[in-house]
């Protein structure tokens, strides 16, 4: 069963995308999902992972504007753990607003992005989150996913002797 996309959640229609279309050549053979993830965590933004490890190195054409769009974009699978990765690249300061906003309303992914902002829990909020609020373009009709997922979950905990088991485990 294929997992449902961000815009099919959101009952948006996904535009053709060219800008997708050479991510996708770029990404080949792997998908252009596990392609910016893997982008991501080469950058050190820990926030989802893949199996296998990549074996290439950062695409210096990439930037974290452009992660963060095709993470949020109405193509995209409704993964909530790039919602993670997401809320982590957004709360560095790396990533310009204007071209953020401007890339997400070209790529028709405004409103997913404004509504991953607006339901933010308040230990999650930094000054920079609440920046990229302030400056997001207003909606026209906002059309937020209807994604059952529950935003605690992004809060960051300490870690537990069982996970650091795990992680352990993982990495033998």
């Amino acid at each position: 069963m294929a997992m449902r996309t961000l815009g099919e959640i959101a009952r948006q229609p996904a535009p053709r995308s060219f800008w997708r279309q050479r991510l996708a050549l770029r990404a080949s053979p792997t998908s252009v999902e596990d392609y910016l993830v893997d982008e991501a965590n080469l950058r050190g933004f820990w926030g989802a992972y893949r199996r296998e490890p990549s074996s290439r190195g950062i695409d210096g054409l990439l930037r974290l504007e452009e992660i963060v769009v095709g993470l949020m974009a109405p193509q995209a699978p409704a993964e909530p753990r790039h919602l993670k990765l997401v809320l982590r690249i957004l709360q560095s300061d790396a990533v310009e607003a204007r071209r953020l906003w401007l890339l997400a309303k070209r790529e028709k992914a405004e409103d997913t992005l404004r509504w991953l902002l607006q339901n933010l829990p308040v230990e999650e909020r930094t000054p920079r989150t609440e920046a990229l609020m302030q400056q997001a373009p207003r909606p026209r009709a906002p059309r937020p996913p209807r994604l059952d997922y529950d935003f605690r979950r992004l809060i960051r905990r300490p870690a537990t002797a069982k996970e650091l088991w795990k992680r352990a485990r993982r990495e033998s």
